[in-house]
């Protein structure tokens, strides 16, 4: 028996189109931040062509210590977290993605 060529429904050539048009912004993005850092990369900076000194940048703002907000909650026990893992397992997730003419397409 042979195996034709599938027709696709006018849904799903659609759905094909705007998943084409994603994958593109994707790359043209990935290929901008890619000469974005071979630009940066590639381009040494030495002292001796700086003539002014350079400042340094202000220090980044200190974390806030999770273990002084652990202090106020109470913790679960060993035997409770493993309920609550199970728990979320067993239910089924909603699917993310559906299999369509050869590929998986993002459900919204």
């Amino acid at each position: 028996m042979s195996r034709g060529r599938k027709e696709r429904t006018p849904t799903q050539l659609a759905i094909l189109a705007q998943a084409r048009e994603k994958a593109k912004i994707v790359i043209a993005e990935r290929a901008k931040l890619n000469v974005l850092h071979k630009t940066v990369v590639s381009v040494p900076v030495s002292e001796k062509d700086s003539p002014e000194p350079v400042s340094d940048p202000p220090p980044p703002p200190e974390p806030v210590s999770e273990s002084e907000n652990e202090d106020d909650e109470p913790r679960l026990t060993r035997r409770e977290g493993g309920e609550m893992i199970q728990r979320t397992m067993s239910q089924r997730p909603s699917p993310k993605y559906q299999y369509i003419n050869g590929m998986y397409i993002k459900i919204k």
